[in-house]
């Protein structure tokens, strides 16, 4: 997949031009690069091209200044120029790779926030790609996203909750002074790019985005497409700063409480696991375009709280180019973009990339620590780095001096997991600070741009330390009140007292449905609030279903300031099955202008169990269909997927659950639920057959995983019926140990036989349940559900020579063969010691019968020879 791109210039210091020349007599490829096509000639190489023509940025930025553009044109204006120059200069480009250089190149990425395309490309691909007249320089793409600084963790601190209590860090930088006129970051919308957010954290899980738009509008996953902090819990903790307020105790731990966020999971706690540049610069670009409509701006991030570094290096190489361009855009666009400072303190050589760089004072604002838990003056964090940043700065001191302004890092307390909490120390917990009050900020002065918003924290930045600005406090602390009082002698400020107009959708929710249901007819009860200070006496609302017609329904009476009620949406028939998105959609009457943009939406979200009638088969090959199979996820960490495995005939990929590094090991349990099994009322025996692959690491009951499958005739409300129990040693399919183990052989797998017949007349749920003690992964497969005694035949199996049931056997043992067999044909059963005992049949038949009940127990293998073919099935002996 490719996406469109292209980038902004902006100063470019005359160090960048003395790079760009060496290297374009070159025939525009680096040095570097040249020697590693030189000396791994047909590898595939990670380049990036850039291109000679740009849209500045720098400039563009200026110009909407000196016109006076609205700051709600400014993202429309800037996508469009980038989006438009992307077409026009790398056209040419990407019609040579696709027609010419197929089989030479792979994995393109093409960018329009910066003007660079990423892709693999072999060595005789990159000569013909730097000819091309509009290619200015190729490099490798070896840029080095490293995560955030290790947090410090505090001893002896308190990690519970605090009912009615604000945080001292908030008091620091004087938010309370702006929560005593009305501000609390209401309507407002921040982004934490960041390790990910567990969005259910009580500090602020009702203000996720994703409650009341598309998930794809509130979250951009690298290493999950569901929010969640799986990563680290170091993302939780920076938005409960910006942003967290448990209402139930009044227990305020954020700056702007009443603001709303959107997230990403771009950011990792080791190097190792980094994603690459390409998605990084992806996550830049749906900011500026979450819903994919150049013509709203509602979606738009208010501020982009960054906790990562690109660069450690003492040298001035990301003064320009990618990096810069980058953040040139985003400011252009109206974004204020935070940094956290970085943690390399107090005697640090170097500022870390892009922390260092300096377009302006405050482009890549980045933030250093304070302990704000003393008495003012707030020491400076021994952690927090110092500047002078390397950049060059043609003359402008301030230019040089990291960091902008400090803010509390020290010490802090906010939202940790999912619903605890954790005090822990670092610059990523100052950066919060700043972005909060942004948010703060721009809930008073919403026409107001990022960048003029900074600049006002900037100028009333209390001084600490050295008189004027330096390179350990810079500016000094932020005070959010004296930047609003700063701002307010040149700017109207929108009071928050008096809200005319507000309708707040409160939930939108289906009685006794929580995750999944096998119903289809339901009823829709909207809870909704007036939140301003006019009567309502007539709400419109609309709702669909995935996306689908629009429906309305109007609700009439009186809903005076401050109160609630409840309106049923008419009946809903939904034929869809899978995963079911509802979204409802509330007006005032009359249109008139609302406060909050974002509260009048609520998604309900559901997924709907078809019915399926027998035979039911699944190899996974496609992955998980949303219609035939819902994961029960309930810590929502590690839990069923399909991954690619060996071993099996015509099966590539298999369910999974990675229990080997399931971490933390208490018993978490995860469910594979089926759709409604419809079983038919009959005498026949009904079967479950499905392989079975993992291999036992100990024989500790501390390591004991468990696979089990459940079956349920009430829809899931229970799953008391346990028909398949196996744990351990008894779970393994083989008996050597393999850490992390990924089945790659035959003998790796086995398969199991259920008998469901107890179920006749009865429409159920399976559920393939582990319960992890990280012993190690489980696999299954091919998972069948059948009348009878002929297995039915996957898609993917329908060349299998080869079928045996039941499975496990005691005595008589069923082979069933896609062909009838000739008499030359030579049938074997094969112990696991190489035994073999001969096989008698009846000629031109593909189904016979075996009696094996004088065999030992154990496993075995019915092997089929036909000349130079072979083909081979195990079954399991019992006694």
């Amino acid at each position: 997949m490719r996406v469109l791109s292209y980038g902004c210039n902006g100063i470019i210091p005359l160090a960048f031009f003395l790079l760009a020349f060496s290297t374009s007599v070159l025939g525009q490829i680096s040095s570097r690069l040249n020697t590693a096509m030189i000396d791994e000639t047909n590898d595939f190489h990670t380049i990036r091209i850039e291109f000679t023509e740009n849209v500045d940025c720098y400039a563009l930025n200026h110009e909407f200044k000196q016109a006076g553009l609205p700051v709600s044109e400014r993202p429309k204006e800037v996508i469009s120029r980038l989006q438009e120059q992307a077409k026009s200069s790398q056209s040419v480009v990407l019609d040579v790779i696709d027609n010419e250089l197929s089989g030479e190149t792979k994995n393109v990425h093409s960018f329009w926030i910066v003007n660079t395309i990423v892709l693999d490309a072999t060595a005789a691909a990159i000569e013909q790609l730097a000819e091309l007249p509009s290619v200015a320089f190729i490099d490798i793409e070896d840029s080095d996203i490293i995560p955030h600084d290790p947090v410090i963790r505090e001893e002896n601190s308190s990690n519970t909750r605090s009912p009615n209590g604000i945080e001292p860090g908030l008091e620091a930088i004087n938010a309370p002074a702006m929560w005593a006129l009305g501000y609390t970051g209401r309507g407002r919308l921040g982004y934490v790019y960041d390790t990910g957010v567990w969005p259910t954290h009580p500090a602020f899980s009702y203000r996720f985005i994703g409650n009341r738009f598309p998930i794809e509008q509130a979250w951009t996953g690298f290493f999950s497409n569901e929010p969640n902090g799986n990563v680290s819990d170091h993302g939780t903790h920076v938005l409960g700063t910006m942003a967290g307020l448990v209402e139930e105790t009044n227990d305020t731990i954020g700056v702007a409480f009443s603001s709303y966020w959107i997230a990403n999971d771009f950011v990792t706690s080791t190097v190792e696991g980094l994603p690459p540049i390409a998605s990084m610069i992806s996550a830049f670009e749906w900011a500026l375009n979450p819903d994919g409509d150049i013509n709203t701006t509602d979606d738009i991030p208010d501020v982009i709280n960054n906790s990562w570094r690109w660069r450690d290096d003492p040298d001035t190489v990301q003064c320009a180019g990618l990096v810069v361009n980058l953040m040139n855009a985003i400011e252009a666009a109206g974004i204020a973009n935070i940094f956290s400072g970085g943690n390399s303190g107090p005697t640090n050589s170097t500022v870390n990339a892009p922390q260092r760089i300096n377009t302006s004072e405050v482009n890549t604002f980045s933030v250093g620590s304070v302990n704000g838990n003393t008495a003012f003056p707030y020491p400076i964090s021994n952690f927090s780095t110092r500047g002078p940043k390397q950049c060059p700065h043609d003359g402008n001191i301030s230019l040089e001096i990291h960091p902008e302004v400090v803010a509390p890092g020290q010490n802090v307390r906010s939202a940790w997991g999912k619903d605890e909490f954790n005090t822990i120390s670092g610059t990523s917990m100052a950066s919060p600070h700043v972005s909060g009050a942004i948010l703060l900020l721009k809930e008073a002065f919403p026409y107001l741009t990022g960048e003029e918003l900074m600049w006002a924290l900037y100028q009333t930045a209390v001084d600490l330390g050295d008189v004027g600005e330096d390179n350990v406090f810079g500016m000094g602390i932020i005070d959010v009140h004296a930047a609003y009082l700063q701002l307010s002698q040149s700017h109207t400020p929108v009071d928050p007292n008096t809200v005319d107009w507000d309708l707040e959708i409160v939930e939108a929710s289906i009685p006794n449905v929580e995750d999944y249901t096998c119903d289809n007819v339901f009823t829709v009860t909207v809870s909704f609030m007036n939140r301003g200070s006019n009567p309502i006496s007539e709400v419109e609302f609309s709702y669909e279903v995935n996306g689908g017609n629009s429906n309305s329904a109007t609700w009439m009476g009186t809903l005076q300031p401050g109160e609630t009620t409840d309106f049923q949406l008419p009946q809903l028939t939904i034929n869809e099955t899978g995963d079911v998105d509802i979204a409802v959609f509330g007006t005032i009457a009359g249109s008139p202008t609302e406060y909050d943009l974002y509260n009048n939406h609520w998604r309900t979200r559901l997924n709907i169990r078809g019915a399926q009638q027998l035979p039911f088969v699944d190899g996974f090959e496609n992955g998980f269909d949303e219609h035939d199979w819902y994961v029960d996820n309930q810590d929502d960490d590690v839990t069923w997927d399909t991954t690619s495995t060996g071993g099996l005939n015509w099966s590539n990929h298999s369910a999974s659950v990675e229990l080997y590094g399931y971490s933390p090991r208490s018993n978490q349990r995860d469910g594979l639920i089926s759709s409604l099994i419809e079983i038919p009322n009959i005498n026949e025996p009904v079967w479950l057959i499905f392989d079975r692959a993992y291999q036992s690491r100990s024989t500790s009951n501390a390591v004991r995983d468990t696979l089990q499958v459940a079956v349920s005739s009430n829809c899931g409300a229970t799953f008391d019926d346990i028909v398949f129990d196996k744990s351990g040693e008894d779970l393994s399919t083989n008996d050597t140990t393999q850490l992390g183990f990924v089945p790659e052989f035959e003998w790796d797998w086995i398969r199991d036989t259920v008998n469901l017949s107890q179920f006749s007349g009865q429409d159920i749920l399976l559920q393939f349940r582990t319960i992890n003690r990280r012993g190690n992964n489980v696999f299954i497969d091919n998972v069948k559900v059948f009348v009878g005694n002929a297995e039915p035949t996957s898609i993917k199996e329908t060349f299998q020579r080869l079928i045996v049931y039941p499975n496990p056997s005691s005595r008589f043992l069923n082979i069933q063969t896609e062909y009838p067999l000739s008499r030359k044909t030579e049938i074997t059963v094969v112990n696991t010691v190489g035994s073999v005992i001969p096989i008698s049949w009846s000629d031109n038949s593909n189904v016979f019968q075996i009696d094996v009940s004088e065999l030992s127990s154990g496993l075995y293998s019915v092997v089929i020879s036909d000349g130079d073919l072979q083909w081979n099935a195990r079954f399991v002996k019992t006694e």
